[in-house]
């Protein structure tokens, strides 16, 4: 249930925010620009000390491009070419807990290794929606994405998932995944709504 909500909450944000990508000459502006400047500061207030990520905005497009790119060389095992995508170091907090550290030296031959556990995948970004904290100055890519996959031995699995990246200087520097096993009810949307490769 919790997993079913917190994908509908997701996508509420994100259409609520592509509504609100209006051009500038569209919006509406204050009379008083010294109330437009208190109101975040007002909103701010309201959340608790604890919520360190508070201030986000619209961050680079090119973001989501480097990421559907990583997807495409994963899912077409052109892991060779990928560590371009990387920065000089790399973490990886991985849903099942395990957390993976490479350089950008070390990264190719560790994917090539995690790759050929695989006869095929598909991964489908449904969502991909670039940002930037301003809090932390962190360039960030949340991706929700549909995940089919054949084992070497021909067994099938596919999951929900949602992959936090973490970009600097146009480089990927973390990636946090999470995994959702969908409902059934959620199961079939993703499978008539979410287009094949």
């Amino acid at each position: 249930m919790f997993k079913r909500f917190s994908f509908y909450l997701l996508t509420g944000i994100f259409a609520v925010s592509c509504n609100n990508d209006k051009p500038a000459d569209q919006q509406s502006t204050a009379v008083d620009s010294s109330a437009t400047k208190s109101q975040p500061a007002a909103i701010e207030s309201t959340l608790p000390s604890f919520v360190l990520f508070r201030n986000w905005e619209q961050g680079d497009p090119e973001n989501s491009q480097l990421i559907l790119k990583t997807y495409q060389a994963w899912d077409s095992d052109s892991t060779g070419g990928m560590s371009t995508y990387f920065g000089d170091t790399t973490r990886f907090d991985l849903p099942d807990g395990r957390r993976f550290t490479m350089t950008n030296n070390t990264i190719e031959s560790t994917l090539r290794k995690w790759r050929k556990n695989y006869k095929q995948t598909s991964n489908i970004p449904f969502s991909l929606i670039s940002l930037h904290n301003k809090d932390m100055d962190q360039q960030w890519v949340i991706a929700w994405t549909w995940n089919k996959w054949q084992y070497v031995d021909g067994t099938k699995d596919s999951m929900l998932y949602c992959d936090n990246w973490r970009l600097k200087d146009g480089k990927i520097v973390y990636l946090n995944s999470t995994e959702n096993r969908p409902s059934k009810l959620l199961l079939k949307t993703l499978n008539n709504k979410v287009p094949a490769k």
